[in-house]
């Protein structure tokens, strides 16, 4: 696309605008300094700058510019917002409040910078907070789907199960989640020999938590939609008459189903509170032939541990909920002690730490079948918050969870166990970002338990993991 010499700045701004509605953030953020450069105190050109820049994550220049439409403009409620929104970005959370408090002073009916308050809160365990921005934003937009699904969040990290499940009912109108089939929605009435499609959402993590409902569902034939990844583990999980590959989900008009459910809509179907969670284990198993392929890798002279340090990039929370393998480095001083990597992903190819005996299987663990079989032949997963986690709690497996300062809601609020996996034990961050402090516990837990065998009391053993010659190098 050429430009003439003779363009004017309003030229230039229209074609920045065009460009960056397209998504070619270089060509805008050219078109928009040329603007600025030949008309200098134009407040709307600054602004839009300010845009390209924050979503290409120039943070500190995208502030600079929304510092200068401030100067031009002292009330731009937007302006405010889009600088609470990097600060929050930048875990300067008193900096992002002081932003969004300005736009309620211009704005004092925004519904959306409730919510972002919300969030905010959120990040910082205030649940009690965070929850009164939710409702103060859903007395002003009471239909708002988003808003709802965010205080679905927090009512569900607060452990009001059933309140949450029910705002959780509202992601379905969100954009991030959209799920429509054919045929009627089930209501959780008893099916009566009907078929009822039970279609997957969001991550792996979601299907292998939320899967064991299958079970409880009663007279019918019950067909399950999951992902290319599990349908070899799933396939004989308990519940499911008939199993279909996401891949054959666009044809799902030709599947025979008289109602349908998302998976995620079940613990809401069936009432359940922390009282009522399903959390009898094992509900996954692996196959056994698989499993006694594995088991001649394995020592059984040592503790075999697992270790998974990093996510999928593409979670919004990833970035928090991910360490690297680095921090795994204090393990290294346990004698005896053999880990094996679960990784998968671009965080596979991570340096091993000096000092680090660590054994990649991440070549071989095609899927998540392959995944179950290695885990069988393990005594102990530590895993950050991801879907192997999910997979060796509902394998009844003993597992260790690596959990950020504001974890996901699943794991509820300052508790080191989970009502959902009973073979399963959180570590938290104690302090935003800090990793170095919950290895610190992790080493001193098996070091502890160690000890506690070696007395004939009570350590690994309640998991039936037996520690052998532990000592600090």
């Amino acid at each position: 696309m050429s430009i003439l010499p003779s363009q004017s700045a309003t030229e230039y701004h229209c074609l920045g605008q065009e460009l960056f509605n397209q998504g070619h953030l270089d060509a805008a953020q050219f078109h928009f300094q040329e603007a600025i450069r030949l008309q200098p105190d134009d407040a709307h050109a600054y602004g839009n700058l300010g845009n390209v820049l924050q979503v290409q994550k120039k943070w500190e220049d995208a502030l600079a510019c929304y510092q200068k439409v401030l100067q031009l403009w002292p009330d731009c409620a937007s302006v405010y917002g889009n600088m609470g929104n990097i600060y929050f970005a930048q875990d300067k959370f008193e900096e992002a409040m002081t932003c969004y408090q300005q736009v309620l002073r211009i704005q004092p009916e925004d519904a959306q910078t409730f919510r972002q308050m919300g969030h905010l809160s959120l990040a910082q365990n205030n649940l009690e907070a965070a929850l009164q921005h939710c409702r103060q934003a859903l007395h002003l937009q009471p239909n708002n789907a988003e808003i709802h699904f965010s205080s679905a969040m927090i009512l569900l990290k607060s452990g009001f199960l059933r309140e949450g499940w029910q705002a959780h009912e509202w992601r379905m109108g969100t954009r991030d989640i959209i799920i429509e089939l054919p045929r009627p929605r089930w209501d959780g009435t008893p099916l009566l020999g009907r078929r009822l499609l039970v279609h997957w959402e969001q991550g792996f993590g979601d299907t292998l938590q939320f899967i064991r409902y299958l079970s409880l569902i009663k007279g019918g034939t019950v067909i399950l939609v999951c992902q290319p990844a599990l349908v070899t583990l799933l396939d004989k999980v308990a519940g499911v008459h008939k199993l279909i590959v996401v891949n054959e989900a666009q044809e799902l008009s030709q599947v025979a189903f008289d109602v349908w459910t998302p998976l995620l809509s079940l613990p809401n179907l069936f009432a359940t509170t922390l009282e009522t969670i399903p959390a009898h284990v094992p509900y996954l198993y692996p196959d056994w032939k698989k499993v006694e392929k594995w088991r001649s890798r394995f020592s059984y002279q040592q503790l075999n541990v697992g270790i998974v340090w990093a996510g999928s990039p593409g979670h919004e929370n990833d970035g928090k909920r991910s360490c690297s393998l680095t921090h795994f480095a204090p393990l290294a001083k346990l004698s005896s002690l053999a880990l094996f990597s679960l990784q998968k992903g671009d965080a596979a190819g991570q340096l091993v730490p000096e000092g680090l005996h660590l054994t990649s299987l991440t070549q071989e663990l095609t899927d998540f079948s392959e995944t179950a079989a290695v885990i069988a032949c393990l005594d102990l997963v530590i895993s950050v918050d991801t879907a192997v986690a999910h997979l060796a709690g509902a394998m009844g497996k003993p597992v260790w969870v690596l959990l950020p300062f504001a974890s996901d809601w699943r794991w509820l609020m300052n508790r080191e166990d989970s009502p959902w996996y009973p073979t399963m034990r959180l570590f938290r961050q104690q302090r935003l970002g800090d990793w170095e402090e919950v290895f610190v516990r992790v080493v001193k837990e098996i070091i502890m338990n160690n000890e506690n065998d070696s007395n004939g009391t009570r350590g690994f053993s309640r998991n039936a993991i037996q520690l052998r010659n532990f000592s600090l190098m």
